[in-house]
């Protein structure tokens, strides 16, 4: 009898243990307190160049780097000597900073694998502007290729397709066909069962187009969606019952909505485009969105520039009584 309690007692007490590490393991992104962050939100300790974030929760326990925020970056190299032109911009990897809580940041490194993911500058090639997303427990990164170092804004640019179980080891899948061999900031989202990626090809007037895939491994029906003016950096989110589009003009982040997300994008409004932010090193035009929505809460990450030093900053987005967003960017700065 006694033999029969204690093992009624342990199987109890290993499916309480599972239960717990079942929930740690599949527990939700920790919640970002906007109002704790500091300005910059990071800055890249290596080359002071952070640049094109892109934040996604990485789910697990155990190694420091699970169950935490992930931010993957372009390593742009603006502490190098004596640049020609913007070479700095190019032969650049991709960073990796961690937080248990997407206020602190640590660097961990940068992306490694084939095709010169871990070296550019030995592969004479140059990484640019990633996006990711979750597709049955592996990670999915798309990437620009500059498939060369250059002094100008030139060469041919494609977008790479590579996959991992840790974030941090790659392996390459294969390069996404688009409509040119000039598009770059590459973007997800999934729609009624299909997968979208919004980009910009540069070969067509630096317009916005899409491609779709059923599994993230085919695409097709590549169309334009945003013509002029010129833009890039698209990113794509659902919130507040629509879709949300948000691309960088150079003089701004503009934003379009759409019921549908796969066309119809009605243009909403312009943020970031005046130097009026009153945090550290946030007093400049804001660059490259990246956006994470929490029960209700709308998070807009983005990037400051100083010469060649770049920043990234942290803002909340608000809808206001007009129906259009607005990005509090000054809403903890101090007085």
């Amino acid at each position: 009898m006694r033999t029969c309690v204690r093992v009624a007692c342990v199987t109890l007490c290993m499916l309480l243990s599972f239960t717990v590490w079942a929930r740690k393991l599949t527990a939700a992104p920790a919640w970002i307190h906007v109002s704790r962050a500091p300005a910059p939100l990071f800055d890249d300790p290596v080359w002071h160049g952070a640049a094109d974030p892109f934040v996604v929760w990485m789910p697990g326990k155990g190694a420091d780097h699970k169950g935490q925020w992930w931010m993957y970056y372009t390593q742009r190299r603006a502490t190098l000597h004596h640049p020609r032109g913007v070479i700095w911009c190019h032969g650049t990897a991709i960073g990796i900073a961690s937080s248990p809580d997407g206020i602190h940041w640590k660097y961990r490194g940068i992306c490694q694998g084939p095709h010169g993911l871990g070296d550019p500058m030995k592969a004479r090639v140059t990484w640019w502007a990633p996006c990711f997303a979750w597709q049955k427990g592996t990670l999915q990164m798309f990437v620009v290729e500059v498939h060369g170092i250059f002094t100008s804004w030139t060469g041919r640019a494609t977008i790479e397709h590579f996959a991992s179980k840790d974030g941090i080891h790659w392996k390459f899948i294969s390069t996404v066909p688009l409509s040119s061999s000039r598009c770059i900031d590459p973007t997800l989202w999934k729609i009624r069962g299909n997968w979208y990626m919004w980009y910009k090809d540069e070969h067509h007037g630096s317009h916005i187009w899409m491609a779709e895939s059923k599994h993230l491994n085919h695409w097709s029906k590549d169309r334009q969606v945003v013509a002029w003016p010129a833009q890039e950096a698209p990113f794509v989110w659902r919130w507040q019952h629509a879709y949300w589009l948000i691309t960088d003009a150079r003089g701004g982040l503009r934003i379009y909505r759409s019921i549908t997300g796969t066309g119809h994008w009605v243009y909403n409004t312009t943020i970031l485009g005046r130097a009026n932010g009153r945090r550290k090193l946030d007093n400049a035009v804001g660059h490259h969105p990246a956006v994470i929505t929490q029960k209700g809460q709308c998070i807009l990450f983005y990037f400051t520039q100083f010469g060649r030093r770049s920043y990234i900053q942290i803002a909340r987005l608000v809808i206001g009584k007009n129906g259009k967003v607005q990005c509090l960017r000054n809403e903890y700065a101090p007085h």
